[in-house]
């Protein structure tokens, strides 16, 4: 027992020997702000007792570090006369300010053994932050207006990147949102959907109508419109063509196959007897018996009915503007329909747990070219919106 204890004690001692060495390794390598969260954590756990010392003084240690460097960063900055410089600085004040705030609660922090309080000084950036704001907000704005002046499509989205990004920082600033509409309807691209059939088979309408039905199936795409149909008046940039190429699917097969199953069980038993036939009784006094095997036999009738179905199609995309064929992505999926029963004839007991389980079934129909071809193509249905949902169109 004693062991045990010991080996406890000395597995825990390790254990947060490792958190003063990973706190330690974080403040060596720069990572302050790892090194303050890690400290923090450990505080909260330990706080008034001597096992804390290590972690408030790697706290106080990571803190002055990173206030030091972010200050320093600030300052070198500030003498910068790029307006991109904002962000950065603006950055800067809100994890100063995080900081801080992480570190307040555990206040009043002392070093046990050395009965000594531990100072950390504080500042109120809340004017810093909040000129630095107006700052970088006043150069989005400047920036996404002179984007909006391009007929760029990608001009237009950078724009609207930007103005979403000064919106998340100051809502509601100026007519920020009524430029964002106004940015994500000029940097929208059309693009035409066709389904072509290029096979023998005939494509089931209801998946047409299913790959036509973008958001049936989740289809989307925030910089891209996509119509089944073309719309008076409307100018599309792309067309894309789902073009099916092969369509194969096999005979209706079935099989069948004779198994003889055979098994020795335990049909009862006997009474075991002495040399004058006498029952033999155990230390108990109960009679001593004796399993009764038996060799039971049947004959099983095993039924397969399979079907296969292997569908092959191209995603074809085609820049309107240029008349060329911008990209094309191959497509393919297979369905396979195996469906087994079985019946027997004989002792059921002979029979494997891994055949029995086809006894309680029945033939069904075989599904029809029809729902094959509708199955086999869910994959591509799937893959198709992929690509949809990942299109980078101008």
């Amino acid at each position: 027992m004693r062991k045990i204890i010991f080996s406890s004690l000395f597995f825990l001692l390790l254990m947060s020997c490792g958190n003063v060495k990973q706190i330690q390794e974080a403040v060596y390598s720069g990572n302050y702000d790892q090194a303050i969260d890690m400290s923090v954590a450990q505080i909260k756990k330990k706080k008034g007792k001597k096992a804390a010392d290590p972690y408030v003084k790697l706290l106080k240690e990571a803190y002055d570090k990173a206030t030091t460097r972010d200050l320093t960063d600030i300052d070198k900055l500030s003498k910068d006369t790029n307006p991109e410089k904002w962000q950065h600085i603006y950055d800067l004040y809100l994890n100063l300010d995080t900081r801080q705030d992480k570190i307040k609660p555990l206040l009043p922090l002392r070093l046990i053994k050395e009965n000594k309080e531990v100072n950390f000084v504080f500042n109120n950036y809340t004017d810093k932050i909040i000129d630095a704001k107006n700052h970088l907000v006043n150069h989005l704005y400047k920036k996404a207006k002179i984007l909006l002046k391009s007929n760029n499509k990608s001009d237009i989205r950078t724009a609207y990147d930007l103005l979403d990004e000064l919106d998340r920082i100051d809502p509601n600033y100026k007519d920020v949102r009524q430029l964002m509409d106004q940015a994500h309807r000029r940097g929208i691209t059309y693009a035409l959907v066709k389904i072509v059939n290029q096979t023998d088979k005939i494509i089931p309408k209801r998946l047409s109508d299913e790959l036509l039905n973008f958001s049936s199936y989740g289809a989307s795409n925030f910089w891209v419109d996509y119509h089944n149909q073309p719309q008076q008046g409307r100018n599309y940039d792309y067309t894309i063509n789902l073009k099916f190429k092969q369509i194969n699917i096999s005979p209706d097969q079935s099989r069948e196959k004779e198994i003889i199953e055979e098994k020795d069980i335990q049909d009862g038993y006997t009474y075991q007897k002495d040399a004058n036939g006498n029952i033999v009784k155990d230390s108990l006094g109960n009679p001593v018996k004796i399993p009764k095997m038996v060799r039971v036999r049947s004959k099983v009738h095993l039924y397969n009915q399979h079907k296969e179905a292997q569908v092959q199609a191209i995603t074809e995309i085609i820049d309107n503007r240029t008349g060329q064929r911008v990209d094309n992505f191959p497509l393919q999926s297979q369905f396979v329909f195996d469906y087994t029963y079985a019946t027997q004839q004989g002792d059921k007991r002979a029979i494997r747990k891994e055949i029995i389980e086809f006894l309680d079934k029945r033939p069904v129909p075989f599904p029809t070219n029809e729902q094959m071809i509708y199955d086999a193509a869910q994959d591509i249905k799937m893959q198709f919106k992929d690509i949809l949902n990942s299109a980078k169109f101008l």
